[in-house]
């Protein structure tokens, strides 16, 4: 039986280039679900299951994570470190070896997490005599995930790029190590460059154990993601609903779950339907609908407006008459393509879309991008480029 585990390492160096233009400005950690950043979910889980200590790892937009996490816990012991070129989630956990002991958790910072994945995760880690514990969940789409192979609960392998994938468990991105971790993965050989923290699996001086965590682990890995996961959380009691400070016009309708953030300004006929989110100080105009999307801070939504699966960056403007009708369809991100997924547009950080224009499925529209008035946009504008009919 292993003493308690008070210390815990965040990985939360990485950039979410699969989330871009919403990246642009912040990292994935940092993008709001259900109005609170991912960040956020995995801290609370950590100290509501007895983590005293945590170290956040830091790279991309670092300043963006400090700040919100030094201001959201200021009597929390936390400390960062710094993984100034980003060589994989292996290389990240490295930064953090002399500021913790081990035996210790890891969990990666851009997935959602809750308190009793962390709890079982160090309870199997605690009943048993291995050098490691991983968590390992169930997934629709089990290629996009590091496949778990298991034996009689313990873990033989973790394969990054399985061939088959039919019937096998995911890694949830929770973890338990012993102190063993830091000079095994000096010994993991890279892969195309990278220094992967599943692969550290084969190099662990002892047997590595695994448990199941259904149902509190959520990945916003993808636009369609962000959707998904806000549409889960906004399911758990005390997330959804509106501020105080909203002003909400007499005629509107607000639909049920939906959250309304501080300071939004929701105009006469507007109609809010469920697993809408608006963040705060959002103005939106009069008889526009929104429908299961995400609006970020400071934006502006016009009149007349339809917005349907999609997600606006902060401080963006939507002109009158724009039509996001969303639905499902085929998405190439990365050069890879998706296909039959629900999603509307996307639309970076301070962009502007002119009016009466229209956002095809799978549009995106990048930071600080200018839609010209009555366009038709079909796929995506480049960061600061100008398009119209």
């Amino acid at each position: 039986m292993n003493d308690r585990i008070t210390e815990a390492v965040v990985l939360a160096a990485g950039e979410g280039r699969r989330l871009r233009p919403l990246t642009t400005f912040q990292p994935k950690p940092m993008l709001p679900v259900a109005n609170r950043p991912v960040v956020e979910y995995v801290l609370d889980a950590l100290f509501e299951s007895g983590i005293e200590h945590v170290v956040v790892v830091v790279g991309y937009r670092a300043d963006r994570i400090q700040t919100f996490v030094t201001a959201r816990y200021p009597d929390a012991n936390v400390e960062f470190v710094h993984q100034d070129t980003r060589l994989g989630s292996g290389h990240a956990l490295l930064q953090a070896e002399g500021k913790v002991d081990g035996p210790f958790l890891v969990c990666n910072g851009d997935n959602v997490v809750d308190a009793d994945i962390v709890s079982s995760v160090l309870e199997r880690f605690s009943m048993t005599r291995s050098v490691a514990t991983v968590a390992v969940a169930q997934s629709e789409t089990p290629e996009e995930y590091g496949v778990v192979v298991t034996n009689d609960g313990h873990i033989s392998d973790i394969d990054e790029h399985p061939a088959e994938t039919d019937g096998y468990l995911v890694n949830a991105g929770v973890y338990v190590f012993d102190a063993g971790v830091f000079e095994a993965l000096r010994r993991t050989p890279p892969y195309e460059g990278e220094t992967r923290l599943p692969d550290v699996v084969h190099q662990l001086d002892g047997p590595v154990t695994s448990v199941l965590v259904n149902g509190g682990w959520l990945d916003p890995s993808h636009p369609w993601g962000l959707l998904s996961v806000t549409e889960s959380l906004l399911m758990r009691p005390g997330l959804a609903g509106v501020a105080d400070s909203a002003r909400l016009h007499e005629n509107a309708i607000v639909e049920d779950p939906v959250v309304i953030g501080p300071d939004c300004d929701v105009g006469p006929g507007a109609v809010l339907r469920a697993g809408t989110c608006l963040q705060n100080n959002v103005v939106v105009g009069a008889n526009t609908v929104i429908e299961r999307s995400l609006v970020s801070s400071d934006s502006r939504v016009g009149a007349g407006v339809v917005l349907r699966d999609s997600v606006v960056g902060s401080g963006a403007t939507i002109g009158d008459g724009v039509v996001s009708p969303g639905g499902r369809g085929d998405v190439v991100i990365d050069r890879k393509l998706y296909t039959d997924r629900r999603l509307g547009s996307i639309v970076g950080d301070r962009a502007t879309v002119g009016a009466n224009s229209t956002l095809s499925p799978g549009s995106r529209v990048g930071a600080e991008a200018i839609v010209g008035v009555g366009t038709v946009l079909h796929g995506d504008v480049r960061e600061r480029a100008e398009v119209t009919n």
